[in-house]
C-alpha cells in the first residue's frame, strides 16, 4: 500500500484521533492523486490520521474495533459505496461509533450523494471542517449492514458484474453499457416474494430495490418524493415480473418523470420486510455481492453520525 507522510504546519494542534480506511483501487483513477492533499488538510483542521487500506480492513476490522473501543473522534472513508459498506459491517457491530466522514473516491458514490457531499474531493474536505453532523438511518438485511441500497433479483448485479476497468475509466457509463447487455440477454432468474405487513404480501417479482434514498445509479429520483435520513422509513421499489420492453418503458418513464404510476413498478415505505428469494439470487448491499443468513430486514433509526454539508 502506498505510504503517507504528513508535514504538520507550525502552530498546529493535532487534537483529535481519526482512523482513515483508503480503497486505493476505488473508482476513476484520476481522484488517487488527491490522497496526499486530503490527509494533510485533515492535518491541518487537527486531525492526527491512522490511514489503513481497504483490504486489509475487510479481512480484519480490528483497527475499526480499537478506533471505537478508544472513542476516537472521526473515521473517515476515501473510496465508494462498497467501501463504505465494508466498514459498516465492523463499525455497526460496536457500542460507541465515530462520526464517519466520506470522501467520494468510487465510481457512483451513491450515499455521498444521498447526504449531499460533494463530488470534488477538495471540497468534500470543506464539509469536515465545518464539522457540521447528523445521525442517520441504516438498513440491517438478515446478518448484514447497508447505509443505502440493498437489492435482488434481474438487473440488481450489474455494479459487481462490470468490470473494473471499464469503472475506472468511464465512471457511472460503465453500469448503463452493462444494464443494457444484460437486459437484451438475461431474462429474470426467479420469482422473488415480499411480506410488507401482516396483510400485505407482494408476489411475482423479478426485482426489489430497498433505498435509503430516492436515487439509483443513473435513474435519478427515481422515487418521486422527498426523503428524509432519519425518518425511521427507508422505500421499497418492487417489480412484477414482465418481459424486456415493457420494464424498459416502465424505466424510461420513470426516468423522465411521466408519470406517477408505472406498471409493472411499484412502490412502498417500510420500516420492516420479510423477503423470500430463490436459491440461486445473491443479494446486493450497497453494490457488492453478498450471501446473508435471513431474508429479514429493518431500519435501524439515527444509527450512524455522518460528517454533512453546512448549506445555511
Amino acid at each position: 500500500m502506498k505510504q503517507f507522510r504528513v508535514i504538520v504546519k507550525r502552530g498546529v494542534t493535532l487534537n483529535k484521533q481519526a482512523l482513515m480506511i483508503y480503497n486505493p483501487v476505488s473508482g476513476k483513477k484520476k481522484n488517487h492523486k488527491y490522497t496526499d492533499m486530503l490527509i494533510k488538510k485533515l492535518n491541518d483542521i487537527g486531525y492526527e490520521i491512522t490511514v489503513h487500506s481497504s483490504i486489509e480492513m475487510k479481512q480484519n476490522g480490528n483497527a475499526i474495533r480499537e478506533a471505537c473501543e478508544n472513542n476516537w473522534d472521526a473515521i473517515f472513508i476515501a473510496g465508494g459505496d462498497g467501501t463504505i459498506n465494508d466498514t459498516l459491517q465492523h463499525l455497526a457491530e460496536q457500542e460507541y461509533r465515530p462520526t464517519v466522514g466520506i470522501f467520494p473516491f468510487g465510481t457512483s458514490n451513491e450515499f455521498a450523494k444521498f447526504i449531499g457531499i460533494p463530488s470534488n474531493i477538495e471540497e468534500s474536505v470543506s464539509v469536515i471542517e465545518k464539522g457540521k453532523t447528523k445521525s442517520i438511518d441504516i438498513g440491517k438485511f438478515g446478518n448484514q449492514y447497508f447505509a443505502n441500497i440493498a437489492a435482488a433479483g434481474w438487473l440488481t448485479d450489474i455494479t459487481y458484474k462490470t468490470s473494473p476497468l471499464l469503472k475506472s475509466y468511464f465512471g457511472e457509463l460503465a453500469y448503463s453499457i452493462y444494464f443494457i447487455k444484460t437486459l437484451l440477454l438475461t431474462k429474470p432468474p426467479g420469482e422473488i416474494s415480499i411480506r410488507v405487513s401482516p396483510h400485505v404480501e407482494l408476489s411475482d417479482l423479478s426485482i426489489f430495490l430497498i433505498m435509503n434514498g430516492n436515487s439509483v445509479g443513473p435513474l435519478e429520483r427515481i422515487i418521486n418524493t422527498t426523503t428524509h435520513a432519519n425518518d425511521g422509513y427507508f422505500h421499497l421499489f418492487t417489480c412484477k415480473n414482465t418481459n424486456r420492453l415493457k420494464l424498459l418503458f416502465a424505466l424510461l418513464a420513470k426516468m423522465l418523470h411521466l408519470t406517477e404510476t408505472v406498471a409493472p413498478l411499484d412502490y412502498y415505505k417500510v420500516h420492516s420486510a420479510s423477503f423470500s428469494i430463490p436459491d440461486n439470487l445473491f443479494v446486493n448491499l450497497d453494490g457488492d455481492q453478498v450471501d446473508v443468513y435471513s431474508t429479514e430486514f429493518e431500519v435501524l433509526p439515527n444509527y450512524l453520525h455522518v460528517f454533512i454539508p453546512d448549506k445555511e
